[in-house]
């Protein structure tokens, strides 16, 4: 049964993570959404998921802040589904650490706060610093709940470090020594969100298909 997907396409937003949504949702029912359609709100009627990509979270907050975010907390808390990728998921917890202690830093509160966490990122354990070109990308490993490992796209994302008890860790950075939650998800009301600080959706044949990491994502989205 397709789906109704809505992807968020505005100032902010990367390319490379559209352009591998759009690939990933292909045979589904796909509308794009401006940050003006967001705030007024129809965009919503009759869907099924709304993604925030990747890309850069300032832009999102800018335009979304006010109305935007409380249309789209309505729409998960009336059952829909909110995807956050990358950017979309340190936009969705309550707040951001990103390049803590450097020039460009990013530490604040977020309003959307659909997950009771701090977003830390970029992570130079895995990768060079995020600079949004393909020098600080990798492709990273993850460790599953159920002891599976695979191997994912990562490019600048976050892992969540969880102040409540509300979320469920889908995976984890395996290379990593603490193993902090780089998947989560988490019922809010009627609805749910699912976070992921990796490019599940990234299939584009330059990076190589990450068949493991779609299946995951496609089993997320279904549940």
């Amino acid at each position: 049964m397709k789906q109704n997907i809505v992807i968020y396409k505005d100032e902010g937003v990367g390319e490379l993570s559209l352009s591998s949504l759009l690939q990933f949702f292909d045979g589904q029912n796909i509308a794009l959404a401006g940050a003006d359609s967001v705030v007024l709100g129809d965009i919503f009627k009759d869907q099924d998921i709304f993604v925030m990509p990747g890309g850069a979270d300032l832009p999102y907050c800018k335009k979304l802040n006010g109305v935007g975010n409380k249309n789209i907390q309505n729409f998960v808390g009336n059952g829909g589904t909110y995807l956050g990728i990358c950017a979309g998921a340190y936009y969705a917890c309550r707040a951001i650490e990103y390049h803590k202690g450097r020039e460009d830093e990013i530490c604040a509160p977020r309003e959307l706060a659909f997950v009771d966490a701090v977003a830390v990122g970029s992570i130079p354990q895995i990768a060079p610093y995020y600079d949004d070109t393909l020098k600080s990308a990798t492709i990273t490993k993850i460790l599953l709940g159920g002891g599976e490992v695979i191997d994912a796209y990562y490019h600048g994302g976050c892992y969540f470090n969880l102040c409540g008890h509300d979320a469920n860790i889908i995976a984890r950075y395996d290379g990593l020594d603490a193993k902090p939650p780089a998947i989560v998800t988490q019922k809010i009301n009627k609805g749910r969100v699912v976070l992921s600080g990796l490019h599940l959706e990234a299939i584009n044949t330059h990076l190589g298909e990450f068949k493991n990491a779609n299946t995951l994502l496609k089993e997320l989205i279904q549940r």
